[in-house]
């Protein structure tokens, strides 16, 4: 293993390092950290110098990591959460002067039920503060919270890591919907004609069943789904204009129901409720902003 004198390596080039793995593009890199696209360049030859590896090369689809690259990408990401971490933690954050940036990272579903509430606390408490949110998904929140793709995820998520915390905002169930005319739903819509039905279904990550179904068919049911979207505000303007019925969180259907002339209806076979969490990493478990930043989402959640 060779020797490395700390003395003479610039540890910016780790945050260089850290911007590109994220980016997987010298010019996007260079702007996520205020640097000219030259100079980024200049980095990545000498992180190269450094590591004794090209770490990343060029393909059609962008800079593509070695596997020098991805070995040291979290450990580099642990470095720089290290620094910031005992950085932030000698300063107090005072939301009503602070321009600090947070990245969080929410689903369609969990932007369309959070995201007001807090921009409308942040902006009156923190107004030089700013949110940039990342879509993200069951399937790969967690990976953009391991990456630092992300500081704070909220949503549904598999159970985290160890090195992640998790804290339940609310508990989520779910509705049928359909339009007001539909001819056979009804106020109480029955099992058999919930079965018989053409059903919307939402996933992420373009997954033909998701949660519904797999309580379904451990009931040994299943539905007929006609189409499968990307997008949980996409189902109720779908179920607005077909016959299909859709079985959907609550706190989406119930504010749009009204707007585009959506019926309501209990689920005829009992769905398990869902938890929404937020999620982050124990790194930042003292960081002031984000124990800031967390307290808004839970009082936005508790609404």
């Amino acid at each position: 293993m060779r020797r490395i004198n700390l003395a003479g390596v610039d540890l910016n080039l780790l945050v260089v390092f850290d911007a590109l793995m994220a980016e997987r593009h010298v010019t996007r890199a260079a702007s996520r950290i205020g640097m000219t696209q030259p100079a980024a360049s200049h980095a990545l030859n000498r992180l190269r110098a450094l590591f004794g590896d090209p770490l990343f090369v060029r393909t059609p689809k962008g800079m593509e990591p070695t596997p020098a690259a991805l070995a040291a990408a979290e450990p580099v990401r642990d470095i720089l959460e290290s620094v910031e971490t005992v950085l932030s933690g000698s300063r107090r954050f005072d939301p009503s002067t602070s321009s600090r940036t947070f990245t969080i990272g929410l689903s369609d579903y969990a932007a369309f039920v959070l995201l007001p509430g807090l921009l409308e606390r942040v902006e009156a408490a923190a107004p030089k503060v700013r949110l940039l949110v990342r879509p993200t998904s069951h399937a790969d929140g967690l990976a953009m919270i391991g990456s630092g793709d992300v500081e704070l995820i909220a949503g549904s998520f598999p159970d985290p890591p160890g090195h992640m915390v998790e804290e339940r905002l609310f508990e989520e169930d779910f509705v049928c919907a359909a339009r007001r005319d539909h001819p056979y739903f009804g106020p109480s819509l029955g099992r058999d004609g919930y079965l018989a039905a053409k059903h919307i279904h939402v996933s992420l990550v373009g997954e033909p069943l998701g949660y519904v179904d797999g309580y379904l068919r451990r009931q040994g049911l299943a539905r007929d789904i006609v189409v499968t979207v990307g997008h949980f505000l996409m189902a109720p303007m779908l179920l607005a204009r077909t016959d299909a019925i859709a079985t959907e969180p609550r706190r989406i259907m119930e504010p749009l129901a009204g707007r585009l002339g959506l019926h309501l209806a209990p689920t005829p076979i009992r769905i398990p409720p869902f938890s929404v969490v937020q999620v982050w990493h124990r790194r930042f478990d003292s960081d002031p902003g984000h124990c800031w930043l967390r307290e808004i989402l839970r009082d936005v959640a508790a609404l």
